[in-house]
């Protein structure tokens, strides 16, 4: 079994992957779109990836990919506390440090340490926290990176500042992809995706459908369907258990609406 992951070593995604697999054999690549698309391509049989951040909220490039790519499903979820770190190449002071890179979210949830201590430092974007820390091995000027404790080893910088980000309950969610759904297991969330047309109370008649069967919906969030401006793809998140969602999902097809099922798990 092989697992695809968002690399390289030292990636909040790594050290996930890492506790999951156990015995599987891990594939990195350099980004979420890249893992994703390993798995429609039969490279890999599973993936893991992050879908949702408890501050900067979904993770964009997965949904979107998974939006693009309907023969892959949630086969389940795994939470990770997220505690973010300033590491640099040399020892130094932190108004030494000319420039700071991580991966967007990473830098978003640092935004007020940044701000307050390396105002005059140029923030760099880059396509992971541990992609951060090899460039930092490669440059001859001080420069600093954001990412997991995991990198002070793996790539021999130095600690600068622990836990930086601006909230203390930072936390994101994983999700393990596969192309065969997961049916071994306690099944108690769907995650699902579906859109309407644009007109008025499209939306309303479809979430009232699960208020009539009794469905709690714990997340709801539109993406753009990339067809016409002003059409959107809606993803919510339901707590199952009953078999009343399957009646739901019955009913919402029969009006017409396009609905895909990520995964039940």
């Amino acid at each position: 079994m092989k697992v695809g992951y968002l690399g390289p070593k030292g990636t909040f995604s790594y050290e996930v992957t890492k506790e999951y697999c156990k015995s599987k054999e891990m594939i990195e690549y350099k980004t979420i779109s890249d893992t994703i698309l390993a798995l429609e391509k039969n490279e890999i049989q599973e993936a893991i990836v992050p879908i949702e951040n408890s501050l900067q909220g979904c993770v964009t490039d997965a949904i979107d990919t998974l939006i693009e790519n309907e023969s892959i499903k949630v086969i389940g979820e795994i939470v990770l506390e997220i505690k973010q770190n300033l590491m640099s190449n040399k020892k130094c002071n932190l108004e030494e440090i000319k420039k700071v890179y991580s991966h967007p979210q990473a830098l978003a949830q640092c935004k007020k340490f940044l701000e307050n201590n390396l105002p005059f430092a140029e923030i760099i974007s880059v396509e992971s926290t541990a992609g951060a820390a090899q460039i930092l091995q490669n440059t001859g000027e001080i420069c600093a990176c954001i990412g997991n404790i995991s990198c002070l080893n793996e790539y021999n910088l130095n600690l600068i500042e622990k836990d930086i980000q601006d909230n203390l309950f930072n936390k994101t969610k994983f999700w393990i992809l596969s192309k065969n759904s997961n049916v071994n297991i306690i099944q108690n969330k769907m995650s699902m995706l579906f859109s309407v047309k644009d007109k008025p109370g499209a939306l309303y008649n479809v979430l009232e459908i699960f208020n009539k069967y009794n469905l709690n919906l714990t997340k709801i969030e539109s993406r753009p369907a990339k067809t016409v401006l002003g059409e959107y793809i809606f993803w919510i998140d339901v707590s199952i258990g009953n078999l009343n969602e399957d009646k739901a999902i019955e009913e919402i097809k029969s009006n017409g609406i396009y609905v895909r099922i990520l995964g039940k798990y």
